[in-house]
């Protein structure tokens, strides 16, 4: 269970909670064995009716994303399988160094909804306003995971925690960090807003932090 469906199922629970406890004492008032009074268990009642509202509005806000709602043009494969990724890793690596760039060397595959997600915010034009004029990306196909592997070993990629998962350089070539901790894996839950201020973290920050924790 990923860790937004624990979150809801964790709402749902105490939401559960909250109204089974006031049912009960709606019970206990008519059976003559009333606890409170009639205007305290209204209050009680009302308290959760917004609550409840609450809640769900924060599930809202925290579902609204565009993964698998996103549309995607099926002529735009980020990911080749038949490219020469250790030659477009260094092609990026020398060019991003020459132009003074930031490059995001992601792991994914075209199968990957969250890859997908991830490439379809990219792409956004709040995304690119930003990383347009700082970054470079290089995309590198991992197949069924049977692919590219020992490129990924080699620039310190972890591929156990899931795709997508990339290795950000500084404008000197320097590896800043990677998504090893699984930092863009759930990608589908996601915003452009989001993925806008991770990539500003690290422009800004040299720092890589998930998405959904970065105020």
């Amino acid at each position: 269970m990923s860790t937004f469906a624990k979150y809801r199922a964790g709402l749902s629970f105490v939401g559960g909670i909250f109204v089974g406890v006031v049912a009960s004492l709606g019970i206990l008032r008519l059976s003559g064995l009333a606890l409170i009074s009639q205007q305290d268990l209204d209050e009680q009642l009302q308290e959760t009716a917004e609550l409840r509202a609450e809640n769900q509005e924060l599930l809202d806000d925290l579902f609204n994303y565009q993964g698998p709602n996103a549309v995607f043009d099926p002529d735009d494969l980020p990911y080749d399988p038949d490219a020469d990724a250790r030659a477009a890793v260094a092609e990026g690596r020398k060019s991003a160094v020459k132009n003074g760039k930031f490059l995001m060397v992601t792991f994914g595959a075209n199968w990957c909804v969250d890859c997908r997600t991830l490439h379809h915010h990219l792409k956004s034009e709040d995304v690119q306003a930003f990383a347009g004029d700082v970054f470079q990306f290089v995309n590198v196909d991992v197949g069924k995971f049977n692919q590219n592997r020992d490129l990924a070993t080699e620039l310190g990629v972890d591929l156990t925690r899931g795709i997508p998962v990339a290795v950000f350089f500084d404008p000197d070539g320097r590896v800043i960090g990677t998504t090893n901790d699984g930092e863009l894996e759930p990608a589908r839950y996601y915003s452009s807003k989001q993925i806008l201020k991770f990539a500003r973290d690290i422009v800004e920050k040299s720092l890589i932090s998930a998405p959904d924790s970065v105020q």
